[in-house]
């Protein structure tokens, strides 16, 4: 695309209960928790002197509220809030739900993870590369000058991958193939010029600083 350059910035929602206890949520549609809710209000105090030209979410509660209460201003701003289905989390087929502790000795959890990039979550599940190319589709549609957005953070590492050609290698231990972490409400900045795509920075969490 062509014209000015588009700034992006990229949030992980706050936190669940299901984040605090391991669980894999994935399509499920889980609420925000109050740590996520604190975490959100961090945020909103962070972001209050920033104005964007469009605001996207997830169509998962967790992803919208974290929007709601980051961006309290919202429909004032001129930039009312989008759902996208294509910023959802990855979807873990019959892995919904479960902890890593749960499925250890899963043949077919063992299956999927010699290469969870393009090996489908068994049960109707996604690959990495599926949730990083719609994220990507969305990604490559946007207009504007300053875009923000609040997605999952298997999503948001899937799309740095699928930009960036990052190698995505299985971790003993975890479910997703990314040796670095995405905080909860961190923020990940992005600029597009001349159809090029820029990395400015990665996982910014300091509003959660005491």
């Amino acid at each position: 695309m062509t014209g000015n350059a588009l700034h992006l910035t990229l949030v992980r929602h706050g936190a669940t209960d299901w984040n605090g206890i391991g669980r894999w949520q994935g399509w499920t549609d889980t609420p925000l928790g109050t740590l996520g809710e604190s975490q959100a209000a961090r945020l909103a105090a962070r972001l209050s002197h920033q104005t964007f030209d469009a605001v996207y979410s997830s169509d998962l509660s967790r992803a919208a509220r974290t929007a709601e209460l980051s961006l309290p201003g919202l429909s004032l701003s001129g930039a009312p809030l989008q759902l996208d289905v294509r910023l959802r989390e990855m979807h873990f087929g019959q892995y919904e739900g479960v902890t890593t502790d749960a499925v250890t000795h899963d043949a077919d959890y063992a299956d999927w993870q010699r290469d969870p990039w393009l090996l489908a979550a068994p049960g109707g599940g996604e690959s990495l590369r599926v949730v990083a190319d719609r994220m990507q589709d969305w990604a490559d549609g946007l207009s504007g000058e300053r875009v923000i957005a609040f997605s999952h953070g298997a999503a948001i590492r899937a799309l740095l991958c699928g930009l960036f050609g990052w190698p995505a290698l299985p971790q003993p231990g975890y479910v997703l193939p990314f040796p670095y972490q995405l905080a909860h409400t961190g923020l990940t900045r992005l600029s597009r010029a001349q159809g090029r795509w820029t990395l400015v920075s990665y996982n910014d969490a300091a509003h959660l600083e005491e």
